[in-house]
């Protein structure tokens, strides 16, 4: 059950409302939607989780060259995907490990158990990675990111670029699946999040289609910015405290 790890370039852009229409009609003449998509978007929801540490908020605020962090992520609060996901990064490269989930392990994750990934089973998968690290401390749920994304595709150097807005933190519960979910926006309702992904290379057509971009790339994270907004109505304390 072992994951193959594909290491992939990985750029965020802060851009306005003008710069987004801009973009979007060159993207759209130029690349592919993404087929898991009904009308152009959908809503990711993720669960966040760290540990009794911050390890994975601190490790990102510190600038830490080699950092890991957990979520477990929803497509359209959908019950019948639910994928842990474990996202690594080394300097400017990164990879993304992802295990599916049951509701029962999705529960029992959220109770901080997740003795069920010591299964030989999960070896060398994000399941399993949580495990091994939750054995030295404790991982538990952290803060809930909500947003919605429109998502282009270029198979040529397995080019992936996302338009993500309304970008959004759960401030009353860390249960995605609570039909009472307070979200509470982090950002300008006319700022949005670029993001270009890519393998080996980004195409020559691709990169055209980025001139024009007045803004510099930067080290963007929703995590930090929602737990930084948890943090405006609560002490950042141990996580288990926040349940």
């Amino acid at each position: 059950m072992s994951e193959k790890i594909q290491y992939r370039h990985e750029l965020k852009y802060r851009i306005n409302g003008g710069t987004y229409h801009i973009l979007r009609q060159r993207f759209r003449a130029a690349m592919m939607p993404d087929t898991h998509t009904a009308d152009g978007l959908y809503r990711v929801t993720s669960l966040y989780l760290d540990d009794a540490y911050h390890t994975a908020y601190r490790d990102k605020v510190n600038g830490a060259l080699h950092r890991k962090k957990y979520r477990i992520r929803v497509y359209d609060l959908g019950k019948n995907v639910i994928n842990l996901e474990e996202k690594v990064k080394d300097d400017c490269m990164g990879y993304k490990k992802s295990t599916p989930l049951t509701m029962e392990q999705y529960r029992l994750l959220l109770d901080g158990d997740c003795s069920f990934f010591a299964d030989e089973s999960y070896a060398d998968t994000a399941g399993g990675d949580l495990f091994a690290s939750s054995s030295a401390v404790r991982v538990m749920p952290a803060v809930i990111v909500d947003y919605i994304r429109e998502p282009y595709v270029c198979y040529a150097g397995n080019v992936r670029i996302t338009f993500d807005m309304k970008i959004a933190a759960c401030t009353n519960s860390l249960d995605l699946f609570d039909p009472e979910n307070v979200y509470e926006t982090i950002m300008p309702e006319n700022e949005i999040i670029l993001e270009i992904k890519y393998d080996n290379f980004l195409p020559a057509h691709i990169g055209q289609l980025l001139t024009g971009i007045s803004t510099a790339e930067e080290a963007f994270s929703k995590f930090i910015l929602c737990t930084d907004k948890l943090g405006e109505q609560r002490p950042l304390k141990h996580l288990s405290d926040r349940r």
